[in-house]
């Protein structure tokens, strides 16, 4: 039986359902150093947002002239630069914040680090691992920002972990062609989701194993979330994500199906809301009418009053 050849809409469903905030990492802004790019999403991590750090970054970078100054600073420069700066947690991102750039310096002997946009990704990789705080998505970032930097190279990186991903799932024939790589998911990478459906398709095939075992367990699972992502519920297409691996905090989209299901059954009640409402209007007005006969008005009581001096 010919494989179903899977249409970039079907593609771009599913990654909507696995959307998480984490990927939402903007393009690399003009004039910031590889050192702040790295640094930003160090201070991210794998649950926070890359806006929250970035303000971590613009504050240290105001406040010290060199990031040099930071790592020699005291800790409570550190701390009272990010305070100043609006940002949350302060002392706990002071101390992320220095041990980052010790590392580093302790790494090369200097802070310089725009290298990594000429380098290559196992090369970037390698300083990755021996650095031991950068989270999962950010190799996937730095390879994205270092080919939107080069002139030679065309479109997105199609980088193992892509291809793995592409593959395991049955997305794509086993060893493909870039061009049916690219005419898959040339429509999909597309403006502002480029980013986050780059990352999350390049974390999920980091995620499978590089060596492929006779049965992928999380391969499976990712075949099933795809295969059904219209019909899952939140409760079940989690669950097929956890058992993938997948445990980054993402939007739970309930589905196309189940948002169908919402909008029919908003529909029929509709209508039962709006006479129980009438019913209340009409019935508080009953009942105002009603006070209204009972309670004479101060004029009327006033006038008897006057009256009865008068007798």
């Amino acid at each position: 039986m010919p494989r179903k050849k899977v249409e970039p809409a079907d593609l771009a469903a599913f990654l909507r359902r696995v959307e998480t905030k984490v990927f939402h990492v903007p393009p690399l802004p003009e004039g910031m150093s590889a050192l702040e790019r790295l640094l930003a999403l160090v201070l991210q991590g794998e649950e926070g947002t890359y806006l929250a750090a970035d303000r971590a970054v613009k504050a240290l970078r105001e406040h010290f002239a060199h990031f040099n100054e930071v790592r020699v600073a005291r800790l409570f420069e550190v701390r009272d630069a990010l305070a100043a700066g609006r940002v949350g947690s302060p002392r706990e991102r002071a101390e992320i914040v220095q041990e980052y750039v010790r590392r580093i310096f302790g790494l090369q002997n200097h802070l310089e680090l725009n290298w990594l946009y000429d380098a290559s990704s196992e090369r970037r990789a390698r300083l990755f691992q021996a650095l031991g705080m950068a989270p999962r998505h950010a190799p996937f970032v730095l390879d994205l920002d270092a080919a939107l930097l080069d002139d030679e190279v065309e479109g997105f990186p199609i980088s193992p972990q892509l291809k793995r991903f592409l593959t395991r799932t049955g997305l794509v024939p086993v060893n493909p062609k870039e061009a049916v790589v690219r005419e898959l998911l040339g429509p999909v990478l597309e403006g502002k989701r480029l980013y986050p459906d780059y990352l999350a398709m390049s974390v999920m095939g980091d995620l499978l194993p590089v060596n492929k075992p006779s049965r992928d367990r999380r391969a499976e699972a990712l075949k099933r979330a795809f295969a059904k992502r219209e019909e899952l519920s939140i409760e079940e297409f989690a669950e097929l994500l956890a058992e993938a691996g997948y445990v980054f905090p993402h939007r739970l989209d309930p589905g196309p199906a189940r948002k169908a299901r919402r909008k029919k059954t908003a529909a029929k009640r509709a209508p039962a809301k709006k006479t129980a409402a009438r019913k209340k209007t009409k019935k508080a007005a009953t009942s105002k009418g009603g006070a209204r006969k009972k309670s004479p008005s101060r004029k009327a009581t006033a006038r008897g009053a006057s009256g009865r001096r008068s007798a």
